[in-house]
């Protein structure tokens, strides 16, 4: 498994970034793996939605950003550390916070937060902005992911999106033929056939569960599922974490180490 990964978690808009983002970061967690998201938005900042029982204590990704330096110190200080999960940390505008907040920052200093947030944690998850032109930390890490996990809604809107976004990354550096591409937020009642063909090779899906719906409301997307529909999804989850983390490919290296091993000792035999 490679760690000190930086993914990218980028998509249409209310494609179910930030609770993939979440979900996903979760499962790392619970495993006992340092989790640091990063959330991009500051057209509505996103940490008071799902955090609203906790004190912020007005920690800011913007402060970070518009510094004349940044340490890992300082982005220590700036992270929202959960007292449940040690493992798991959050960074993000504050509240009432917005564009206009903070001195507009450079791709360079994007870089430098994103160089140092690997060095803290086995894993960083940045929820892009679906609007990354005028976000420059979200380009950045569309550039510097090791993965990018694009989620596409089950709509024609959505596949408008893409046309119109897809083309902005067609730089090779953004390597978009390497994106893990799934369906977000599958209804049965949705053209989930012909929405696939316009897309083009999707081949994983995270359903759409009312409970989860609820969890975004309540600010409750950390707590377990308990509906019928729970196993369904952490399967499916848990399967595009395999594709991020390159699990497969991980157990293939370990079986030809074995096997390597016992050839080895076979012929000092």
């Amino acid at each position: 498994m490679n760690e000190n990964q930086i993914l990218a978690v980028w998509g249409n808009p209310s494609s179910g970034k930030t609770t993939a983002s979440i979900k996903i970061a979760k499962e790392l967690s619970e495993r006992e793996k340092n989790v640091i998201v990063v959330f991009c938005d500051v057209l509505c900042p996103t940490t008071v939605t799902i955090l609203p029982h906790m004190d912020l204590e007005n920690k800011s990704l913007g402060r970070l950003l518009s510094a004349p330096s940044i340490t890992q110190a300082d982005i220590l200080s700036e992270c929202i550390i959960l007292g449940k999960n040690e493992y798991l940390s959050f960074l993000g505008y504050a509240q009432g916070e917005n564009v206009f907040t903070y001195a507009e920052f450079s791709k360079e200093r994007a870089m430098d937060l994103l160089i140092l947030l690997r060095h803290l944690a086995d894993y960083v998850i940045v929820d892009c902005s679906s609007n990354f032109t005028s976000d420059i930390l979200s380009t950045t890490a569309l550039e510097m992911a090791d993965k990018v996990i694009r989620l596409k809604s089950v709509n024609l809107k959505s596949v408008s999106y893409f046309d119109s976004y897809l083309p902005l990354l067609a730089d090779r550096r953004f390597n978009v033929e390497k994106h893990i591409k799934a369906l977000s937020n599958v209804k049965d009642n949705e053209p989930k056939e012909q929405i696939k063909e316009k897309y083009h090779g999707v081949k994983h899906e995270l359903l759409h569960v009312e409970e989860i719906t609820e969890q975004f409301l309540c600010g409750e997307l950390l707590n377990n599922l308990k509906s019928k529909e729970k196993e369904e999804y952490d399967k499916s989850l848990r399967e595009l974490i395999a594709l991020v983390l390159d699990e497969k490919l991980e157990e293939a290296q370990k079986e030809k180490s074995k096997a390597f091993s016992w050839f080895k000792g076979g012929k000092n035999r």
